[in-house]
């Protein structure tokens, strides 16, 4: 059970979207569904002036061999509109099968937003990368490498996180509990951020035509994020509650970003 609760916790934290984790065993495969809910919807801290909440709901399969298929759909909501759609990823991937201290995966995933999406992240059209976990008695390190794809630009990003989980689960019982402090280093060039206010002047505000390219390329810290993830599972069904801090770093000219306090609400069913 406490292997099984950290493999779902491992893929929250990578993905807060993910619905399904690999099972202790490779026994069968596996087919999870989910909806969560997420205050505030921001990339490392970058967020729209709107303070859009999401509501993002999700679907994912499994197979006993590690690879996975899985898609996100992303509905957002702020004091100017209702609750509208604003676009899908979609994830394919492979988990390596765990072990008492090593966990991992690699993954492509495509991003589907709408045209006329105000969200910063808008302008990245695909993601490729691989995720790490070594656990210690101590401590679990993860760490991650990836590259992300945007309009005729990539970017470079990098995530180093420790985190510690701590179990409550009673012995031949269907019921467990999860507490996992955790805390994370993001870091990436910046391209991305170009393309976004070329595409959408950043809300329609002008901001100028000069630009130090210099600083896009250049690899840096974006956020610094601590979080603690609650979990809560009962046979097939699981609930999550995460309260983070994200502090972004490195802001350039024409983003929206500080630092921010936001809960990530979910329930799920694995199958």
């Amino acid at each position: 059970m406490k292997r099984k609760l950290r493999y779902l916790l491992s893929g929250i934290l990578l993905i807060p979207v993910t619905c399904f984790s690999q099972k202790d065993s490779a026994g069968k495969s596996e087919f999870g569904v989910g909806v969560n809910f997420q205050t505030r919807l921001h990339y490392f801290g970058r967020t729209d002036s709107l303070q859009s909440s999401a509501l993002l709901p999700n679907i994912g399969y499994q197979l006993k061999n590690g690879l996975y298929v899985q898609g996100n759909f992303i509905f957002t909501q702020n004091k100017a509109a209702a609750t509208s759609y604003a676009g899908t990823t979609l994830e394919g991937g492979f988990r390596f099968k765990p072990t008492k201290h090593f966990s991992g995966n690699i993954f492509y995933m495509q991003v589907l937003y709408k045209d006329n999406s105000t969200l910063p992240q808008s302008a990245l059209k695909g993601q490729a990368g691989a995720n790490a976990a070594i656990t210690t008695p101590v401590i679990t390190i993860n760490a991650g490498g990836d590259l992300k794809f945007s309009k005729d630009q990539t970017d470079i990003g990098a995530t180093l996180g420790v985190d510690h989980i701590f179990i409550l689960h009673k012995a031949n019982s269907r019921i467990a509990f999860a507490i996992d402090p955790s805390c994370y280093l993001y870091a990436g060039t910046q391209r991305f951020t170009k393309s976004y206010i070329e595409r959408t002047k950043f809300l329609g505000i002008p901001v100028g035509q000069k630009e130090n390219t210099q600083s896009f390329d250049r690899f840096n810290v974006l956020a610094y994020e601590a979080s603690v993830p609650l979990v809560a599972v009962a046979g097939k069904f699981f609930a999550t509650a995460i309260p983070s801090y994200v502090i972004p770093q490195n802001l350039l000219e024409g983003e929206t970003g500080k630092n921010l306090f936001y809960l990530t609400l979910g329930i799920g069913v694995k199958l």
